[in-house]
């Protein structure tokens, strides 16, 4: 060593470290051979220390030999280098260089950026060389450790670098574009994380304060101004603010202000709750079933457990992906929330090619269809009737509900049959030529009545005939549990008048959309089945509808399907499916009912309680439950090809939309997935490398069989 490394050093480590580390090494080597002696030379004494371990008898010595990269000296230094920006892909060399440390420490220490060192420092130039010459030997982004030795740049080791989000768009994009991957190649390197990472500017860094988590219910991050009703989230917009909506759940009367908002945040709900599936209809990022926060109706405030205080009128960010609010942020401007939903054209061009099991879109209105379709979903795999009366709307549905038989039922009858022929007419246009599957009313009864609280204090205030009888009304139709009672072909078996609405509103629109030249392609959906004499129930409605409009379902080429969503329907797929002509996996009642959870309940205490005890892994309202659901999901599908081999198979649920779900089902022989328009591209994506990684290993099946 010279006398300047020799001094520099002392220094830094002290007068007696090289002393030490000689020592050291002396005795380990006299372990692994008495006989040898150190010598005095650095480069000798490796040879003697390499020989004498490698030829050791084992456990002879209890020394490990390992690579420690050169960097003492008082010009050297250890450094990272990358040949694009990691956080963005964009070419050109950064990293990081400490002086006079190792790569250890500049990992655990730090260093500084490369960026004006590779201009000022001798061996800039050389090194940049040789990042540049490193990725295009790998033909991929390098990652490159180097050292610096007496002014000298030393290669130690380069491997390609590991990019995501953004950056990986990046560099799977410029290859893919400059033809040097394939479509299957270049689809294959990207995941849907990838994808939603990049659209969305990550809340760490802008290093702001949590002031409430929760679960998070519909992706996407966005900032705004807090309120606390639906009215007011009206107002702000119209005011041109960027409200968060914050409930304690939302009702179908609360839709104006979900439309007006940024954002939404309810205390209560989970993955499937009324908030929740709207905002992912919307595109909104949600955070539901807050764990640390209780709001306040009255006051107007979010107190969280911690002593946080959120006021109306506060600046917060909202991120549906993790589930947390956050204190402060910055508000976007819409066309950069327009962009961040958008699919990279390269990215889009690459699926269209490629096989994978059919994407649907949920879409309840024709601007939904659209949406989806210019997304690139190949139809619209549920049109949820009830979500055309959430807002305003939602009082004809209640007066449906509510009526006697009479003249006000028939006039209601009436304006609901005129709403959902106009409704299911843009979405049946929206997706001319593709199919349509259209629900039939499937509401969670007590979110269409008036609230029996509220409405007992305001009849024993007014005591006025009109409300006794609403609220005799009320109390008669209220159920303990709801969701457990007369909903989807239940209601339509009790209210035979309204399923007969729904049917000749769809018949009429399907018909005047082919008079005018157009090709709708509709199949009717029956909710809630338990027993196939409830399909064969609304099965002899559609026909005496058609009859009645001088046609049948075959002439007017609507097709009928149940969906398999209670564990009995599912037990008898092959008697359900003789009389059906396709089936709908619901996975989010189906998940409720295996497992025996209220959907809106158990995601706000009892689920985080037990993934923080180790006793589930994740919430099966977010991850499918392959274990149980997913056996069952695999027996309909078994059972309905064995008798009806032609009969069209479909899923839909939150669950679906998830890359490994995606998987699942694509090889448990479904024939499409339906999910919310944001997530459209995802789960196109996701099917795609489930195809192709499907094909890779049939072919490494064939090849290990010859």
């Amino acid at each position: 060593m010279s006398p300047a490394s020799q001094q520099w050093l002392a220094g830094l480590a002290g007068d007696g470290f090289a002393a030490e580390r000689r020592a050291a090494l002396a005795a380990a080597l006299a372990l692994a051979d008495p006989d040898a002696a150190l010598p005095d030379d650095p480069v000798e004494q490796v040879i003697v220390t390499v020989r004498a371990l490698t030829g050791a008898e084992p456990n002879a010595a209890h020394v490990g030999l390992g690579r420690q990269p050169l960097w003492c000296g008082p010009d050297s230094g250890s450094g990272l280098a990358h040949s694009c920006d990691p956080s963005t892909g964009r070419s050109g060399v950064t990293g990081s260089f400490l002086a006079g440390g190792s790569g250890a420490q500049l990992l655990t220490a730090g260093g500084v950026d490369l960026d004006e060192l590779l201009e000022t420092r001798p061996w800039g130039r050389s090194l940049r060389e040789a990042v540049q010459a490193a990725e295009t030997e790998l033909d991929w982004p390098a990652r490159v450790e180097f050292v610096v030795e007496h002014g000298r740049p030393i290669i130690v080791r380069i491997t390609r670098a590991s990019l995501h989000g953004a950056a990986l768009l990046h560099a799977v994009a410029t290859r893919y574009e400059r033809g040097r991957l394939t479509r299957a190649q270049a689809v294959s390197l990207v995941e849907p994380r990838d994808v939603d990472q990049a659209r969305s500017a990550a809340v760490p860094s802008l290093e702001l304060p949590a002031a409430a988590r929760g679960l998070g219910v519909s992706p996407g991050i966005a900032s705004g101004t807090v309120v606390f009703s639906a009215a007011e989230a009206v107002a702000a917009r119209a005011d041109g603010e960027q409200p968060v909506l914050v409930l304690t759940e939302s009702r179908p009367p609360d839709l104006p202000g979900l439309l007006a908002s940024t954002a939404v945040v309810t205390e209560r709900g989970g993955q499937t709750s009324h908030a929740a599936v709207v905002a992912r209809g919307l595109g909104l990022p949600a955070v539901a079933a807050l764990v640390d926060g209780v709001l306040d109706a009255e006051a107007k405030v979010l107190r969280t457990t911690r002593g946080d205080s959120v006021r109306a009128g506060d600046l917060v960010t909202v991120d549906g992906h993790a589930g947390v609010l956050h204190l402060g942020g910055r508000k976007r401007s819409s066309a950069e929330r327009r962009a961040a939903l958008e699919l990279p054209g390269w990215l889009g061009d690459a699926l269209s090619a490629l096989p994978g099991i059919a994407v649907r879109v949920n879409a309840d209105t024709g601007a939904d269809a659209a949406a989806g379709r210019a997304l690139g979903a190949s139809g619209v795999g549920l049109c949820r009737l009830e979500h055309m009366f959430l807002g305003e709307r939602h009082q004809v549905l209640q007066r449906v509900l509510m009526a006697r038989p009479g003249p006000d039922m028939t006039e209601d009858l009436a304006t609901l049959h005129m709403l959902l022929r106009a409704e299911i007419t843009d979405v049946l246009a929206a997706m001319d030529g593709l199919p349509v599957t259209i629900r039939l009313l499937d509401p969670p009864r007590h979110e269409f009545l008036p609230d029996l609280t509220e409405l007992s204090l305001t009849t024993a205030a007014t005591s006025a005939p009109a409300d006794r009888d609403r609220l005799d009304i009320t109390r008669r139709l209220h159920e303990r549990n709801p969701m457990l009672g007369v909903r989807g072909v239940r209601m339509g078996v009790l209210l035979p008048m309204l399923t007969a609405v729904q049917i000749k509103a769809l018949a009429q629109a399907t018909l005047a959309l082919r008079r005018a030249g157009r090709n709708p392609r509709p199949e009717l959906l029956v909710p809630m089945v338990s027993a196939s004499a409830e399909l064969d129930f609304v099965r002899g409605m559609l026909d005496d509808v058609c009859a009645h409009l001088g046609t049948s379902p075959a002439e007017a080429g609507i097709s009928l399907g149940a969906m398999i969503e209670t564990p009995r329907a599912a037990l008898l797929t092959r008697s359900i499916a003789r009389r059906a002509d396709s089936l709908s996996l619901g996975t989010n009642d189906l998940t409720a009912l295996v497992w025996g959870l209220s959907r809106d309940d158990a995601e706000q205490h009892l689920l985080p309680a037990y993934q923080d005890m180790g006793l589930l892994a994740a919430s099966p309202f977010a991850l499918l439950d392959v274990e149980a659901v997913g056996t069952l999901a695999r027996q309909v599908a078994d059972e309905a090809r064995a008798v009806r081999p032609d009969i069209t198979l479909g899923v839909c649920g939150e669950q679906a939309a998830d890359a490994a779900a995606v998987r699942f089902f694509a090889e448990a022989g479904f024939d499409h997935i339906s999910c919310s328009p944001p997530r459209v591209p995802l789960v196109r994506l996701a099917a795609a490398r489930a195809a192709l990684a499907h094909g890779a290993a049939d072919m490494h099946r064939a090849e290990a069989g010859r």
